[in-house]
């Protein structure tokens, strides 16, 4: 460093993305990261060396990783940035502050379109300023609900203290409340009918925390229709018939995969899944035959 300037920052250009080591993001992620708090719990940092991206300082699980490295998952962030092409119509559920959601947004280009599905209103009203802030605005239509099976019906979404991306619908909101948990009512409804207009779709990422079969039901026209590539996460202990979910999936695309901390999909089998003894999340992987 010379005459009091700072060093270069090691920015990721667009080409980038779709071959990038995930150790050479991570460490240039870090070097750009560089947060500035603005007031009322809210920070602006550099995410992935190349967006910017509002924050939540109260959310511990998810946005102090933001702030300090400036990248989230980054062997699934690569394995998605290798397979969301130019021109693509993706969905975003469960996108929370939109760290996928800009990812996706940039590498769809503006011949393409994302949906970002986000029901909890504090960080949906951060998930729009980091959109548009970014210049995706016109490209990303943001729903603010909760993807369920069924439409015109309001459920009730539990805030954990501090983990935003924790959030999940639950019946019992008594019970969140008694645990220290905001219980907020969120409106519900089938993404098959809020998305009803797009005549493509190529890649879905579903992150719900539990909500999953909802979800995939209520998008489930969409996928018969398109067969789109997608990201989800599964736990059978969250599934009330995981089983049944993973047989109607294998059904629609022929087989299963996830996506392993390499950053590549692997074969899986139905078993282990269902394996109640595993209790961590799978990223599973679906895709149509070649």
């Amino acid at each position: 460093m010379m005459g009091g300037q700072s060093p270069a920052l090691d920015l990721i250009g667009l080409n980038e993305l779709p071959t990038i080591d995930r150790w050479d993001l991570e460490r240039r992620a870090r070097g750009a990261v560089q947060p500035v708090y603005l007031g009322q719990s809210v920070a602006l940092c550099r995410v992935l060396a190349r967006y910017k991206m509002f924050v939540d300082t109260t959310d511990v699980g998810f946005g102090a990783h933001l702030l300090l490295d400036g990248f989230w998952e980054s062997w699934l962030t690569t394995f998605i940035a290798a397979r969301v092409k130019p021109g693509d119509a993706v969905i975003d559920v469960g996108a929370n502050h939109g760290y996928y959601t800009l990812l996706m947004s940039d590498l769809v280009g503006p011949a393409g379109r994302v949906a970002a599905v986000e029901p909890n209103p504090n960080i949906c009203r951060l998930l729009r300023k980091s959109v548009s802030l970014n210049g995706f605005a016109s490209r990303v239509t943001i729903l603010e609900q909760a993807a369920t099976g069924v439409d015109g019906a309001d459920v009730s979404l539990c805030l954990p203290p501090n983990e935003s991306k924790n959030a999940y619908l639950s019946e019992y909101a008594d019970q969140a409340v008694a645990r220290g948990e905001t219980v907020v009512s969120v409106v519900a409804g089938r993404l098959a009918t809020a998305l009803r207009d797009w005549d493509r779709l190529d890649f879905v990422k579903i992150d719900v925390e539990g909500a999953e079969e909802a979800a995939v039901e209520g998008l489930f026209p969409l996928l018969e229709r398109h067969r789109p590539r997608m990201v989800l996460e599964f736990n059978a202990l969250r599934c009330a018939a995981p089983r049944a979910l993973l047989e109607r999936l294998i059904k629609l695309y022929g087989s299963l995969a996830f996506v392993h901390f390499d950053g590549a999909a692997h074969p899986a089998e139905i078993d282990s899944l269902l394996d109640v003894q595993q209790r961590e999340d799978w990223l599973l992987y679906l895709s149509p035959p070649a």
